[in-house]
């Protein structure tokens, strides 16, 4: 008998060693002075892909380096003061200053931030911020369907450094005393040096991956957040809701069309509750709803037929959508737990029984295409999910 298997894996990471120091300097009881610096040192291989085959009499085991690896050096210092003006307002501001360089190139950015609290009466209070912020390492996404495959890569002379700037206002209110609390936050953030993958492009490639992506993209963030939360009584918990949206914009790709990116979230709501029965026994419960992740499809194949010299050539393409313009199935689950507690001479012994996602929704990990039944036939998108319902017992004891 003839065994014979195959295999295929990929890895991508980044490895860091590092130093920070940070120190509070209380120059009076209203006035705070924060400073401190940190020193990275990061490693990144973004793509090494091993391929592996084995037969009863010979088996072949090759590892091939995809992108070449990168090593960073990350410097930053900070120095802001956190300051108690009067009874009513309360402001802090600062400044960031940061130094990147690789064997390559060398980027510095200097990042101002300040924001503002102001006390309309003890139960009332509205917020304000400004911050810019430079990124050095970028998050590179496939938008198509497939395997999710994100890969974290540095700014490198060919690949600026992302920029940022973000405005926020918040206000809360604080309802029959301190027994609720509700707050709402708007917000606006604008970017600038964005990457992606070119049309076609994914994280499998011969070639390094910044000769595979698409730079000086811009982009946009924005959105409001509400929260309800109760912080006292035997049952606690909040209510979340945000409603965001999250676009980018490159030159090259979409035609310059505006396209959401792929974790643009529409709807984020989370539920949480929290019963004590007495001091021995006490149950949780939490849902979470989320809009699923956009992503670019198939759309229709072609094919192409060239007739010279008596020779007949057929070519087939496939036709896909507007980048990121399907989006996938809402992820949502019930997670359920209850805690037995009990007192000890050295400590408190708790049980926990856990039910994670109780209702066993079959969530999307990731999608792909599947040929049903044969070449001719249509194509349909399926999905694969991870996590069914899974429950769980375990012992803590504390002292």
């Amino acid at each position: 008998m003839t065994e014979e298997s195959n295999g295929f894996q990929y890895f991508s990471f980044i490895r860091d060693y590092g130093l920070r120091y940070d120190m509070d300097y209380s120059i009076s009881p209203d006035h705070t002075l924060r400073f401190g610096g940190n020193y990275t040192y990061h490693t990144f291989k973004p793509g090494v892909a091993q391929f592996s085959e084995q037969y009863s009499t010979s088996s072949i085991d090759s590892v091939l380096n995809l992108s070449n690896p990168i090593y960073a050096n990350d410097i930053y210092a900070y120095a802001e003061d956190d300051w108690r003006i009067n009874n009513r307002w309360r402001m802090n501001y600062g400044l960031h200053y940061s130094y990147y360089f690789t064997n390559e190139a060398n980027y510095n950015s200097l990042q101002p931030r300040i924001s503002a609290r102001y006390l309309i009466n003890d139960t009332w209070s509205v917020k304000g911020s400004f911050a810019t912020m430079t990124q050095y390492i970028h998050l590179l996404s496939n938008s198509g369907i497939g395997l999710p495959t994100d890969l974290w890569v540095s700014s490198t002379d060919r690949v600026k450094p992302q920029q940022s700037q973000q405005i926020a206002f918040d206000t809360t209110k604080n309802i029959n005393g301190k027994m609720y609390e509700l707050s709402f936050e708007t917000y606006y953030k604008a970017m600038q040096n964005l990457i992606e993958y070119k049309e076609g492009a994914n994280f499998i490639s011969t070639t390094d991956w910044e000769n595979t992506v698409e730079t000086g993209g811009t982009g946009e963030a924005y959105g409001f957040e509400f929260l309800l939360r109760k912080n006292q009584g035997k049952t606690t918990g909040w209510i979340g809701y945000t409603l965001a949206w999250t676009n980018r914009q490159f030159e090259n790709l979409n035609d310059g069309k505006t396209y959401p990116y792929k974790y643009d979230r529409r709807h984020d709501i989370s539920v949480v509750l929290n019963h004590k029965f007495n001091d021995q026994i006490d149950v949780g419960a939490t849902w979470v709803f989320g809009s699923g992740n956009t992503f670019t499809a198939p759309i229709a194949n072609f094919a192409l037929v060239e007739v010279s010299n008596m020779f007949i050539a057929a070519s087939t393409y496939t036709r896909y959508s507007d980048r990121n313009a399907y989006r996938m199935p809402a992820y949502h689950r019930l997670d359920l737990g209850v805690n037995f507690r009990k007192k000890k001479k050295w400590g408190e012994r708790i049980w926990n029984v856990s039910i994670y996602n109780v209702y066993n929704r079959k969530n999307p990990y990731y999608l792909y295409v599947s040929n049903e039944g044969g070449y001719n036939n249509d194509k349909v998108v399926k999905q694969v999910s991870l996590f069914p319902i899974i429950p769980s017992v375990s012992y803590i004891f504390s002292f």
